[in-house]
């Protein structure tokens, strides 16, 4: 790599005193041209990236030539390429941001995560701008550029205003995508964009809420919670409709925390689903709250009453950091009853933060000692598709191939689904945008066109995604995308056990 195409390292952090001080020494003997050296000096990270909130996390959009967290680094590196290349090609180009809290914090997915779904894009991004790899035209050509919304999106409302000025203006930008996890602060974002006529694609965020009756401009090509809840439901269903077997008892754990959208919607999913499906379940009042102190203190509690109670299988309405959690309050000495939990995509986050090799290990022990065995939906799995795609139909042998030649990372990385939701987010606005160009490529291309082509794709006109045919209702929700059921061992692998629906 050239020393141009060196990418800078975040700059260390100065003192918020030493900061206000300068500021005001050099504002004061300078002026306007004291205050542009402070912006410069203090508060820019990069072109487009500055810092903000209490933090200071270097918040805003660029093209891959900043690094948002060393875990970043190839994959910005791969887009910062791409994107040049589609700079110097002389062909019409535009711009898609994908919006991710990229220096994460606590209660966000974790950098594993955000890698592999970037790399999802990267992917979809190079079928997009080459015939060869996608045979989807090649105008206009796709930038794609890297939105950091900071941790927990707190730091949305800057980076909306933004995009807002960068819509359809030099950048040419015409949708947005990613969008991060189902809570409060994605959905005040997806609000604003919403507002500002700028479509988005989410990739992840399953949350019923996020899309309201009336309402268009967000799609989104994740399954949502009340589809994974249901799924879940028939599973469990047909275990208490065993002939011959005793009574089947299932219970649920939620999570009271109000601001987590994804928590709470799944557990209103799921209840309204037994409902509709007639699945029996008895409610032991177990539930925490993930917003208030001691919350080990309040998952080891509830441990204790599962194994006093010993239903067959627990619904598990939370994140996947707080069944982590859970798991390891079964393992005290006491418990360690055998017990199925059942949950949704966010399961992910009981793997997904940054730990040593060792204390990877000792939490397997820990998981193998508290005999829960966990299922769970995902939103994508490689195994998914051999009936559903049959044949040279399936797209997904090529992405696999790009994935091991490309990203240069093991197949198995993709069992976890985020890389294919990545690149079907970002695929799915590339058809609409080629749409909105027209079969010369030259009509001009913006957020409106994009919306127009967006709303066209339905059943008779799916997108072939590697996560499976996406169309969309009326709401911009996925229709009729069945799920894939896996087992989660303490290993870290997912055993695929069959495909769900809805």
């Amino acid at each position: 790599m050239s020393g141009e195409d060196e990418l800078p390292a975040p700059r260390p952090q100065p003192h918020r005193w030493l900061r206000a001080a300068v500021a005001v020494a050099v504002a004061g003997a300078l002026g306007v041209g004291g205050y542009w050296v402070y912006d410069r000096v203090f508060e820019q990270c990069a072109d487009g990236v500055r810092k903000q909130g209490p933090q200071d996390e270097c918040v805003g959009v660029t093209d891959g030539s900043y690094v948002f967290d060393a875990s970043l680094r190839d994959i910005s590196h791969q887009i910062l390429a791409e994107n040049r290349r589609v700079a110097g090609s002389g062909k019409p180009w535009v711009s898609v941001a994908y919006l991710q809290p990229m220096t994460t914090g606590a209660g966000d997915r974790g950098r594993d995560s955000i890698r592999r779904e970037l790399e999802g894009a990267y992917l979809a991004q190079r079928e997009l701008n080459d015939p060869q790899r996608g045979g989807r035209g090649d105008s206009p050509q796709i930038k794609l550029l890297l939105a950091n919304s900071g941790a927990g999106s707190a730091q949305w409302e800057p980076l909306v205003d933004q995009l807002k000025e960068m819509k359809d203006g030099d950048q040419h930008l015409v949708a947005v995508a990613g969008l991060g996890q189902s809570r409060r602060t994605t959905q005040e974002a997806v609000d604003a964009l919403r507002e500002a006529r700028i479509p988005m694609m989410g990739s992840t965020a399953t949350a019923d809420a996020i899309n309201r009756p009336g309402q268009t401009g967000f799609w989104r090509v994740a399954a949502t919670n009340s589809d994974q809840a249901s799924a879940a439901v028939r599973y469990l269903r047909t275990l208490q409709n065993r002939p011959g077997q005793r009574p089947y008892r299932v219970t649920t754990i939620k999570d009271r925390n109000e601001q987590d959208t994804y928590s709470t919607s799944l557990y209103r999913s799921f209840s309204a689903a037994s409902a509709r499906h007639g699945l029996k379940v008895t409610d032991l009042g177990l539930a925490y709250s993930s917003a208030d102190p001691a919350t080990a203190n309040a998952l080891s509690s509830l441990a204790d009453r599962v194994c006093a109670d010993r239903p067959d299988a627990v619904y598990f309405a939370g994140r996947g950091r707080a069944l982590r959690v859970f798991i390891e309050a079964m393992a005290a000495a006491g418990r360690r009853c055998p017990t199925t939990v059942v949950t949704a995509d966010d399961v992910v986050g009981v793997f997904d933060m940054p730990e040593s090799y060792e204390s990877r290990q000792a939490f397997r022990k820990v998981w193998e000692r508290s005999r829960v065995t966990v299922r769970h939906t995902v939103l994508a799995h490689p195994d998914q598709w051999t009936d559903t795609y049959p044949g040279s139909v399936n797209p997904l042998p090529q992405f696999r191939d790009a994935y091991r030649q490309d990203i240069r990372r093991l197949a198995t990385e993709l069992a976890d689904g985020q890389a294919m939701m990545g690149h079907d987010a970002l695929l799915t606005l590339g058809v609409a945008i080629r749409d909105g160009a027209g079969r010369q490529g030259n009509s001009p291309v913006t957020t409106g066109s994009t919306r127009q082509m967006l709303l066209q794709i339905s059943g008779s006109k799916p997108v072939y995604g590697v996560s499976g045919p996406i169309r969309f209702d009326d709401r911009g929700d996925p229709v009729g995308k069945p799920l894939a059921l896996v087992e989660l061992k303490p290993d870290g692998s997912y055993d695929f056990l069959k495909v769900v629906w809805p």
